[in-house]
């Protein structure tokens, strides 16, 4: 089975004469990608309709190229021309109602990058070659050294030239034992219910930083193009230390979830987790002017810490690493792992967990990842008897699972009767 892992590498263009062209062909795909958006945007506002097929933007670049645009030949046409492909997916999700049109790629503001075409890029050893521009030094450790490279991306990140190349690695299927894991994801911090928790990296230092630069930039000359005021050297090398600092603490986030969920794929064959809309829990609360919303400054300091745990980026890591199930979070904080008890007052603090009823005393986020990881065997053995309908959609909760889980609140008890009688 072929799966794809993508590689970072740091690009050293060698000579000025290849680092121009580089930045170059990032131009030129930014310049045509700029132009056909606009162009298709015209016809779709005067006509309801547009063509923006890859074949038809295709036809419609080699025209541009040869005609128009001739210091576009200096560039990899297949190169430049491939830029375009996102633009037939991004109208195919604004045909559904999925998203909006394409934006224009603003110059001094987008990322200049490229993408790497098969075919047209080959790597040996150390050096890459680029059509056009030619070989080029790469820095960066390959794990994989006998696959194929099939596509990437060139980007220019803070003044610097990166190359995210993608492998077709051969992957053999390995047959492991069932050992599975709940996880309770909370605001700062991962519990496992083997009890182990991954508190999140400390980048307090590194935001401080990044407050003082933003500081220290509004009150430097920032220049505008609409104006035609150029920037102070000043503000241009705050800002680049700014952007520095923001890749520092993505980067630190990153090395946090790679480390964690690579953890967690050895030892456990199945992860547990809960299906949260973490779109929704991370919306704001300001309101508007006419109904402004309560406690905004406590609901944005919340929505910051889910953000910074990289709870998407977390799931996304183990789903390619390990086998994940998703499961319902209805009353998991709430609910004892011994008795099954659900009552709000079980949850004494944010660490504290003690069963009104039966006295079981234990931490709150391992007693959460504790009856996450009971709910979600209970789903995967009714998926594999064939009476489990659950899945991605609906929560992974099942009919029976719903009537199990409220068998001991009398509240629920009696929401139970009341259905069944209708």
């Amino acid at each position: 089975m072929k799966v794809h892992r993508t590689i970072r590498y740091r690009v050293h263009p060698g000579t000025q004469a290849k680092a121009r062209k580089l930045a170059g062909l990032a131009g030129a795909c930014r310049f045509v990608w700029n132009h056909f958006v606009g162009k298709l945007r015209d016809e779709y506002l005067a006509y309801g309709r547009c063509k923006p097929w890859y074949y038809t933007l295709g036809k419609q670049f080699t025209l541009l190229r040869r005609h128009c645009e001739p210091w576009l030949q200096e560039y990899s046409a297949n190169i430049v021309k491939s830029s375009l492909k996102p633009m037939e997916t991004a109208y195919k999700q604004f045909y559904k109602k999925e998203g909006g049109l394409p934006r224009f790629h603003a110059k001094y503001v987008h990322h200049e990058s490229f993408p790497l075409v098969s075919g047209l890029f080959r790597i040996r050893g150390r050096y890459m070659h680029i059509a056009k521009i030619g070989e080029v030094l790469l820095f960066g450790h390959n794990p994989y050294p006998g696959a194929k490279p099939v596509s990437g991306t060139v980007k220019r990140e803070c003044g610097n030239w990166y190359a995210y190349v993608v492998y077709a690695v051969e992957q053999k299927e390995i047959e492991r034992e069932y050992n599975s894991v709940g996880i309770d994801r909370n605001v700062g911090q991962i519990t496992c219910s083997d009890g182990i928790v991954y508190r999140g990296p400390d980048t307090t230092l590194l935001e401080a930083r990044r407050r003082r630069y933003q500081r220290k930039m509004a009150k430097q000359k920032c220049g505008s193009r609409k104006h035609k005021v150029k920037p102070s050297n000043r503000y241009k090398r705050t800002k680049h230390s700014h952007a520095v600092t923001c890749r520092k603490i993505k980067q630190k986030k990153d090395n946090w979830c790679h480390h964690v969920s690579s953890d967690i794929s050895k030892r456990y064959s199945v992860v547990h987790i809960e299906d949260l809309n973490m779109k929704g829990m991370t919306r704001s609360a300001k309101g508007t002017a006419v109904a402004p919303g309560r406690n905004v400054k406590a609901k944005s300091g919340l929505n910051k810490g889910i953000l910074n745990t990289n709870w998407h980026k977390m799931e996304q890591y183990l789903g390619y690493k390990t086998q994940v199930n998703y499961v319902s979070a209805r009353y998991t904080s709430q609910t004892c792992n011994e008795c099954g008890c659900i009552d709000e007052k079980n949850r004494v603090s944010q660490s504290v967990f003690i069963c009104t009823d039966c006295g079981h005393r234990d931490n709150a986020d391992r007693n959460a990842a504790l009856n996450i990881k009971k709910r979600g065997e209970v789903v995967m053995s009714l998926k594999a008897s064939g009476n489990g309908a659950a899945g991605r959609g609906d929560g992974g909760k099942t009919l029976k699972e719903l009537l199990t889980d409220r068998a001991r609140s009398v509240k629920r008890q009696m929401d139970t009767i009341a259905y069944n009688r209708i």
